[in-house]
């Protein structure tokens, strides 16, 4: 698959099929990748943790469930912040969670200082994302069980000095692949300044861009 198609149509698939398994192989397949991804001084913190035991899905289902119901609360509170449609599919993940095939835990160790890596870890969860969806896998990016991740590590029997940055169901997808909407690049886009949004110095609305 091209990369930038991949990158185009790399969007949230939270509705799996439970009835197609991963392989073992695509799975190792998807993890060398997000391996190639950056990381600070070549540290490599980051630490995956593969689940596909199904009682410990279970567990983590009833952990995410909770969470949900907590972090959806700002968009029950204000209809039509998000989508309907993308509520409801969050709301579809979270009471299937236990039913994706594959569950991916991305950890990073953050030693006695306590340091966070986030630049070592999210792109190399990108990584993951687009080499599934070049094997024809779903996956989706959520980070709701940060509202619970102590009851997480306890289950999964993570250690106190590793923290936890984003739990990715990973199987084939029972949505079509397609482009997410996004602004125009001209509106999110600055030059030199910001709110400088024309090459010209100007508001863009010349027509040019801001490169």
């Amino acid at each position: 698959m091209d990369l930038f198609e991949a990158i185009r149509t790399t969007r949230a698939m939270r509705r799996l099929d439970p009835g197609r398994p991963v392989s073992d192989a695509d799975v190792r397949t998807i993890l060398e990748a997000a391996l190639k991804g950056p990381t600070g001084g070549n540290q490599q913190p980051i630490r995956w943790l593969v689940i596909r035991d199904q009682d410990t899905k279970d567990g983590l289902q009833e952990i995410y469930q909770r969470c949900w119901n907590r972090g959806r609360k700002p968009y029950a509170a204000e209809p039509g912040r998000i989508a309907p449609a993308v509520l409801n599919s969050a709301d579809h993940l979270a009471a299937n969670l236990h039913r994706s095939p594959v569950l991916i835990l991305a950890c990073a160790d953050t030693g006695p200082q306590g340091r966070r890596h986030d630049a070592s870890v999210y792109p190399s969860v990108q990584n993951l994302m687009l080499a599934a969806r070049a094997l024809g896998l779903g996956t989706t990016l959520t980070t709701a069980h940060l509202f619970e991740e102590e009851a997480v590590k306890e289950l999964l029997g993570i250690p106190s000095h590793v923290t936890t940055y984003a739990l990715i169901p990973v199987g084939h997808p029972l949505g079509k692949w397609g482009e997410p909407k996004r602004r125009p690049l001209d509106e999110v886009t600055y030059l030199d300044r910001w709110g400088r949004t024309g090459a010209d110095g100007t508001d863009g609305t010349d027509g040019s861009g801001p490169v």
